[in-house]
């Protein structure tokens, strides 16, 4: 094959533009010589001003500037070390403003050209020149991308748009694996140097949890799984990338669901066989990985890996705490972390593990443990002060690490009895600015800060409200009725938390559930609503997510039912939040519970433990329950009501959406239900406010597009679903020109779009069904507590 000759050609820069560029070089060659001897200062002027100029010279092609080229290629030799790259790249300017110079010159036309070349063209001596600049250019990117937290929209935006370079560069790596060689292999196969910095390059993008998604779209994940299938043939440089890669994708909800997907957990058991040179290293990432991919269920079945595991996460926990920039090996403090987290979720046998019998250097016990975790999270206390979301995902597992532990009875003294400790997670409960931090992504086996510092005080009996409820819950005994406040739909802040009954005769009940199982919830509200005259219903379908306090809500409506109802699932036993609320009823409260078990869940760990001798009821089809079973559901709750007087019925099935519209149960909401149908020609200023405010998207977005009616809404609904990601970036700039430089919450746009893109889809011309399943759902007075 002949020399790679780009078709790009850069006529229009003249040649005095080449002359001035190599006269630069020259100069900045001669800096080079005395650079070593200079200020940080010098360093760091010397190394943006060569960024400048290469990027000068790779807008030519090697044909068109061959003595640039050549006059760079000699400064790529010296000058990182004569600057002191390594320490300069941590300015986070440094680091920034490198990487996206770098990332954008790769990005060009002749330099992706030259990516597409097979491995035995790259070296040769025509193309000798492109290698060395690639090299330098992907290990520089991939360096700096450390450090880079991506934390701003133009950031990740900027990943976005270079979504085909990024494509690219994985497709090269796919095509130098074994299964593309052409040839036989032998082992400990070489990918090649320019391979591995796109790996490396891959490995600590995926680091970055928020860019995830995005890489995502790339087809990172399909290619990953392929490339550990054929790790066995490839050097241990070559593919300790690959588990590292998919370590990090697991990391993410989404790009764990992708790994499941493609039988991710089996190649990795087969990868954890390789022999390799460092396997420590190599199995602890497999480890942290299967963690992250499996099930609690799957996760207990291997006992004594199990063991070995946790062993090698609390010791990496103790090295990286001592550790520079609270990283060991590579890995930093918050990545054992949050593997802890999820498997402390339902197996109380793993968290006594850790405390009690883990095996470490130095020995630990429960002292030294859980004085490790507290000495991290007072290293980490300001976290939400700053901008680095690792430091505050750290802070946020930690917290939930805490939260773990306040369920067990034998170790909460050793947290109650830090009176630092207490004081600072008291503290974050006062931090408004923590509200926002709630919104940052975290895997589903994490609950928010919030959320996890007021779960630990109430299980430390420290929440100040505990015994307030408790009295209050002594003095409603004497009525069926709630207390509360009188009802008013006026004002989302003067919400009730317990609207009164107007029929002091009827007991209330409350469905507890996780939001996964926020549809077959709804069809199980929309069964119980045929039972109005028979009992209320006092419900959270908003999720506990605004500025009324959680666990005060929760625990009010807990203590006015007389039934409560639990729709137990997987998700339900690895939410923290559900086991609080079903630990209250039953170990506190003695409150009669019904658990509905959902498709063939079974349950294990304290919620087996707890469900021992209470009678279940158990849907198998969640999409078309069986009306037996829903009978059986309705008798089972009657029958535990106070009293019940009221007669059993024969037989039940969900309401039909053709029905007479069905009286409707008094139900406690979080939000106002006085949303009207919507109506794209009627719909006025105060119902845009009032959607809104319903589905809690911020008032300083709603005031940003200022929407007067619904057909304003539908028709940038329209133009929303088309181009979601053009639209962020438009509005971004939006925002921070009206709300003086502020920059518009991520979280916050996502959740408005797809709340719009779901209206949008539900209201189109032939969306007719579903519009009429909206309209009967909204005959429906439907309440919910915060």
């Amino acid at each position: 094959m002949e020399n790679h000759q780009p078709r790009e050609v850069s006529a229009s820069l003249p040649d005095q533009s080449i002359d001035s560029t190599f006269e630069k070089l020259v100069a900045l060659l001669e800096q080079c010589k005395s650079a070593p001897k200079g200020t940080a200062e010098s360093k760091t002027k010397l190394w943006l001003e060569f960024l400048s100029i290469w990027s000068d010279v790779l807008q030519f092609t090697p044909n068109e500037a061959k003595l640039c080229y050549e006059k760079c290629t000699q400064l790529l030799s010296t000058l990182l070390q004569s600057v002191n790259f390594f320490s300069i790249k941590r300015d986070l300017d440094i680091a920034r403003q490198s990487l996206f110079t770098c990332i954008t010159q790769l990005n060009r036309a002749h330099i992706k050209e030259f990516l597409q070349l097979p491995k035995d063209k790259e070296k040769s001596n025509e193309n000798q020149t492109y290698f060395a600049h690639l090299q330098t250019l992907l290990f520089v990117a991939g360096q700096c991308t450390l450090f880079v937290n991506f934390t701003t929209i133009d950031e990740q935006q900027f990943i976005a748009e270079h979504t085909e370079l990024i494509i690219a560069l994985i497709e090269r790596v796919d095509r130098a694996m074994p299964e593309h060689a052409g040839f036989t292999l032998q082992k400990d196969y070489s990918l090649g140097t320019l391979n591995e910095r796109i790996l490396s390059l891959l490995w600590n993008l995926a680091d970055r949890t928020v860019l995830v998604p995005k890489i995502l779209k790339c087809g990172l994940s399909k290619r990953i799984v392929s490339w550990l299938r054929q790790a066995s043939m490839i050097n241990d440089t070559g593919r300790r990338p690959f588990i590292s890669i998919a370590h990090n994708i697991s990391r993410h909800d989404d790009g764990a669901d992708e790994l499941n997907q493609l039988g991710a957990i089996q190649i990795i058991k087969q990868y954890q066989n390789i022999k390799t040179g460092t396997v420590d290293s190599h199995n602890l990432i497999a480890i942290m990985t299967l963690a992250l991919l499996s099930t609690p269920d799957q996760i207990k079945q291997d006992k004594k890996g199990m063991n070995a595991a946790l062993n090698q996460l609390l010791q990496l926990v103790i090295d990286a705490a001592k550790g520079d920039r609270f990283r060991r090996d590579g890995f930093h403090v918050s990545e054992p972390l949050g593997v802890l987290v999820k498997m402390f979720v339902v197996e109380e046998r793993t968290l006594d593990y850790i405390l009690c019998h883990a095996e470490t250097d130095p020995p630990s016990d429960i002292v030294s443990t859980i004085s490790l975790f507290i000495s991290l999270f007072m290293a980490f206390e300001n976290a939400f002060k700053g901008i680095d979301y690792l430091e505050q995902f750290t802070l946020i597992a930690l917290l939930n690490v805490f939260w773990s532990i306040s369920f067990q009875a034998n170790y909460v003294q050793e947290l109650a009895n830090n009176e630092q400790l207490i004081k600072k997670i008291r503290s974050l409960l006062d931090d408004e600015k923590e509200q926002e931090i709630l919104e940052q992504y975290k895997p589903r086996s994490m609950e928010g800060a919030l959320q996890a510092a007021r779960g630990i005080l109430h299980n430390l009996n420290l929440d100040n409200k505990t015994d307030v409820n408790i009295e209050k819950l002594n003095r409603s005994r004497q009525s069926d009725r709630p207390e509360g406040l009188e009802k008013n739909n006026d004002s989302l802040s003067e919400l009730p938390l317990v609207q009164k009954s107007k029929e002091v005769d009827i007991p209330w009940i409350m469905i507890s559930y996780c939001h996964v199982d926020d549809t077959f919830c709804s069809r199980i509200l929309e069964l119980f609503s045929t039972r109005s005259e028979t009992f209320h219903i006092w419900i959270d379908r908003t999720h506990c997510q605004t500025s009324i306090d959680l666990w005060e809500s929760i625990a009010e409506g807990m203590e006015s039912a007389s039934v409560i109802v639990c729709l137990l699932s997987n998700s339900y036993l690895e939410s923290k939040s559900c086991r609080q609320e079903f630990v209250y009823a039953i170990d506190s409260l003695k409150k009669p519970v019904l658990p509905v078990l959902l498709g063939n869940f079974d349950p294990k760990g304290w919620l087996g433990i707890r469900m021992s001798g209470l009678k279940y009821v158990r849907f198998r089809d969640l999409l078309q329950p069986d009306s037996s079973k829903l009978t059986e559901l309705v008798n089972t709750v009657i029958s535990s009501l106070p009293q019940g007087k009221t007669v059993a019925i024969k037989h039940l099935s969900l309401p039909q959406h053709h029905d007479p519209p069905i009286p409707t149960v008094s139900v406690t909401l979080s939000t106002p239900l006085n949303l009207r149908p919507f109506d794209q020609l009627t719909w006025s200023v105060k119902d845009v406010h009032s959607w809104f405010a319903y589905h809690r998207i911020s008032r300083e977005l709603r005031d940003l597009f200022d929407f007067h009616n619904g057909e304003e809404m539908l028709d940038y609904a329209q133009l929303l679903t088309k181009d979601r990601e053009n639209q962020m970036k438009i509005y971004s700039k939006v925002y921070a020109q009206k709300y003086a430089g502020n920059e518009m919450a991520p979280h916050d746009f996502n959740r408005f779009s797809k709340a719009l893109e779901q209206l949008f889809k539900e209201h189109q011309p032939a969306s007719s069904v579903i519009e009429q399943k909206l309209s009967m759902q909204n005959k429906t007075s439907v309440c919910a507590i915060l």
